[in-house]
């Protein structure tokens, strides 16, 4: 089963990268509880390579995921692979892979592009309800963080 979503942000590509990145701590997120990146590789194609371990938790529920991110500065892009490492006993066979573009689209624009995939059919109920509230979530922080940078301009 899949899940897709998109949106365009009216912010440029770096702006909107630069938001990304602050993204984390937030009170709309207070479930993550760690983010630390443990590998970072300028690559034979002059892409920057990242790995970022994310830890989740609310109530007993909890997760460890791989992030593999690729900034692509020429193309300006960057992709977003994210891996489920280990989760909860609650929900041991909890599978699912997320993948996020942010491309921009012109000098001002940036698309951005969300798919869940691959995720065990009796979560799914939960999920599509939990991916559309975390989806406007994240774009909202994202552009307060975008807002904040273009205030301290």
């Amino acid at each position: 089963m899949k899940i897709h979503s998109e949106y365009t942000f009216n912010y440029n590509w770096e702006t909107v990268i630069k938001g990304f990145w602050r993204k984390y701590p937030c009170k709309e997120f207070d479930f993550i509880k760690f983010n630390q990146v443990v590998d970072m590789i300028l690559d034979d194609n002059n892409k920057i390579q990242i790995k970022r371990i994310v830890y989740a938790n609310k109530f007993t529920i909890w997760c460890l995921t791989l992030e593999q991110i690729t900034i692509d500065l020429e193309n300006r892009s960057m992709e977003m692979q994210t891996k489920l490492l280990k989760s909860c006993k609650l929900y041991p066979n909890l599978t699912g892979d997320e993948s996020i573009i942010y491309k921009a689209i012109d000098n001002q624009q940036t698309h951005y592009s969300k798919l869940l995939s691959n995720f065990h059919q009796t979560f799914l109920t939960k999920l599509i309800s939990q991916f559309n509230t975390s989806f406007k979530k994240g774009i909202e922080v994202v552009e307060a963080r975008c807002r904040e940078l273009q205030n301290n301009k």
